[in-house]
């Protein structure tokens, strides 16, 4: 009777850790900047990344900053596609666009001054399980210059 309820406690342990979501950044694959009457007003990131396993009810987005995290912005990400994975299995692909502007765009004429965009990727799952890709705590980085 104990090794049927080891057994038990085992498999429920490797069910519940297999269905765990995976998340992972790709690219910042597009840059689109903003300029109005010669004055740099902002720059908008396209951010690519993967989510695993293909579910229903996945929601998704960036929480990210571009003056060191004296503000912080949530973003929602849109769907693209499923794809196949390289194991064998289907991923999800997920582009979030984040809008950043450092201290630029205050006044007129104002060039570019460089700046560091920072940002940590989620997934929520159906049961409303969050999962982060942070860059192991390092969160993914994109200097705008």
């Amino acid at each position: 009777m104990k090794k049927i309820i080891a057994m038990l406690l085992v498999g429920a342990a490797l069910t519940s850790s297999a269905s765990a979501e995976a998340i992972w950044f790709k690219e910042v694959s597009n840059r689109f900047d903003y300029v109005k009457y010669a004055t740099w007003i902002m720059t908008q990131l396209k951010v690519d990344f993967g989510v695993w396993p293909v579910a229903p009810g996945h929601s998704a987005g960036a929480v990210f900053t571009d003056d060191g995290w004296a503000s912080v912005y949530w973003q929602e990400a849109e769907w693209e596609y499923n794809a196949p994975g390289p194991f064998g299995s289907w991923d999800e692909h997920w582009t979030v666009y984040l809008g950043a502007r450092g201290e630029n765009g205050q006044y007129m004429g104002q060039s570019l001054v460089p700046f560091n965009v920072e940002f940590a990727l989620y997934v929520t799952d159906a049961d409303g399980n969050w999962y982060w890709d942070n860059n192991n705590g390092w969160n993914h980085h994109y200097f705008v210059d």
